[in-house]
């Protein structure tokens, strides 16, 4: 209550200019949004000096950030285990790694008292190699090899990414990803219990299947012959790298795998295999002659260091054998510095060769990249003509044999710089007909000349085909006739 401006006046007197400072600071005492601004301001620096001086801070935080902690936990575990995901498999592995450090120490030492000649041979290659006697054994009895790699999303089970090994024939990607999320469904609701129960292994024969379930994806290898422990290692590695370097394009995946395509690496790094090696016989012959070698040279340093002695000798006793000996010296100087000149100019011819050959590089490099934008000008000039509501292909046509030629050139071409070509192909109609079968029409005649291509030799990879009537093509590519077109991409 501030009173009659009497009584305000004579509190002035009373108090003197503190007394609006008083006021103020009651306002801010009763205000509580204004105590909490000022309070927030200081807080920080609050904390850190009470910590420092005493430490109770922590003592009174730990109870409450406990309790934070199992709160999280027990409300939604799952959140809190993709979090630490890549926290953890690091650590999990370190701790598995020691353990088997420990095993194969053991190992090794049961392994030290066989007294065989195949346990002789490995000490040996254990010796030549810097490794433990147990890890040449296991490497010398296991076989294997990765045949595919398979990057499955988890909530939809559609392929986002497909490698597989050289000179192995690989089926459908996506029926295999297709069958491998309806075999895990079919698992999980036929024998799972509580909780989530994952597949991680499937066995069909002499191959053996790996999956490792991330929080977003799944991975999974095909893998012939007896799998390693390694591979599974190698693949959590894998999973948590994929989670880490594209979480967020895995929650937001809407049906689009080609933000994943630059995963096809580090897939590739899983395609790991095992031979192994041929026993050879021992080379008796190069060891007979080399210690022929090694006799003839002791019997000529032998003879050599005879000949120093008599030499000497001789030289004490006249004055003739020294000036042998100095014409010799002489003459071995003058071949030396022979030798040095003919160095040279075999050194300055090989750099002249050596940049010769660095100009031909790059003069090739040149008429290859010229030649391959020749080839794309004309793959995607390249145009055939249907008839009308047809999508018959004649694979003779002349236009049908020069575009397979110009595609097998491009490819060749391509192979020698270390580029990876896509040819895209789009069905093109006219207005003939409704937009339902337009549509149907012009994916058929693109499905058509990828199948007419492929039967001509191209590489089934290489070839897409479209139908320029789907929502997501360019509308540079729509062309109101009955033909095809092509569009080159490079990698």
């Amino acid at each position: 209550m501030q009173g009659t401006p009497d009584i305000s006046q004579l509190r002035h007197l009373l108090f003197g200019k503190d007394y609006d400072a008083l006021l103020a600071l009651k306002a801010q005492w009763e205000d509580s949004e204004q105590y909490s601004e000022r309070v927030a301001s200081v807080i920080a620096e609050a904390l850190q000096h009470r910590e420092a001086k005493d430490g109770a801070v922590s003592a009174v935080l730990a109870p409450t950030v406990e309790q934070a902690i199992s709160y999280s936990i027990s409300s939604d575990p799952q959140r809190f285990a993709d979090v630490l995901y890549p926290v953890m498999g690091p650590a999990i592995r370190k701790s598995i790694q020691q353990a088997l450090n420990e095993a194969l120490a053991n190992f090794n030492q049961l392994l030290e008292q066989s007294l065989s000649v195949r346990s002789w041979k490995w000490r040996f290659d254990a010796w030549r190699t810097g490794k433990s006697y147990a890890e040449i054994v296991l490497l010398r009895t296991l076989i294997y090899q990765v045949e595919q790699a398979f990057l499955i999303h988890h909530n939809t089970g559609l392929l986002l990414q497909h490698v597989v090994s050289e000179n192995v024939a690989g089926k459908d990607p996506e029926i295999v990803s297709a069958m491998l999320t309806a075999i895990q469904d079919f698992i999980q609701d036929s024998f799972a219990g509580e909780g989530n129960s994952n597949l991680e292994t499937l066995r069909l024969g002499e191959l053996t299947v790996l999956i490792e379930h991330g929080p977003h994806a799944v991975l999974a290898i095909v893998v012939r012959g007896n799998p390693p422990s390694e591979l599974r290692t190698l693949l959590v590695e894998t999973s948590e790298t994929i989670h880490h370097q594209h979480r967020l394009a895995l929650q937001d995946y809407q049906g689009d795998a080609g933000a994943f395509a630059s995963l096809e690496p580090l897939l590739h790094d899983c395609l790991v295999k095992k031979h192994k090696i041929k026993e050879k016989r021992p080379p008796w012959l190069a060891y007979t002659l080399l210690l022929t070698s090694v006799g003839a040279g002791v019997w000529w340093i032998y003879q050599y260091q005879q000949s120093q002695v008599q030499q000497q000798m001789q030289l004490a006793i006249t004055e003739k054998n020294q000036q042998d000996a100095l014409q010799n010296l002489t003459r071995q100087l003058q071949q030396q510095h022979t030798q040095q000149i003919a160095l040279q100019a075999s050194l300055q011819t090989l750099l002249d060769a050596q940049d010769a050959e660095k100009l031909q590089q790059t003069q090739q490099q040149a008429r290859n990249a010229a030649r391959i934008t020749t080839l794309r000008t004309q793959i995607e000039a390249a145009s055939y003509t249907f008839e009308k509501a047809k999508t018959d292909i004649d694979p003779h046509h002349p236009s049908i044999k020069t575009l397979t030629q110009h595609i097998r050139e491009l490819l060749q071409i391509t192979q020698q710089t270390d580029q990876t070509v896509q040819i895209m192909i789009f069905g093109n109609v006219d207005d003939s007909g409704s937009a339902a079968s337009n549509q149907l029409l012009a994916q058929q005649r693109a499905d058509k000349m990828r199948t007419t291509l492929i039967k001509a030799g191209i590489p089934a990879f290489t070839l897409v085909a479209y139908g320029v009537k789907q929502a997501d093509i360019p509308a540079t590519m729509h062309k109101n006739e009955r033909s095809t077109q092509y569009q080159v991409s490079l990698y």
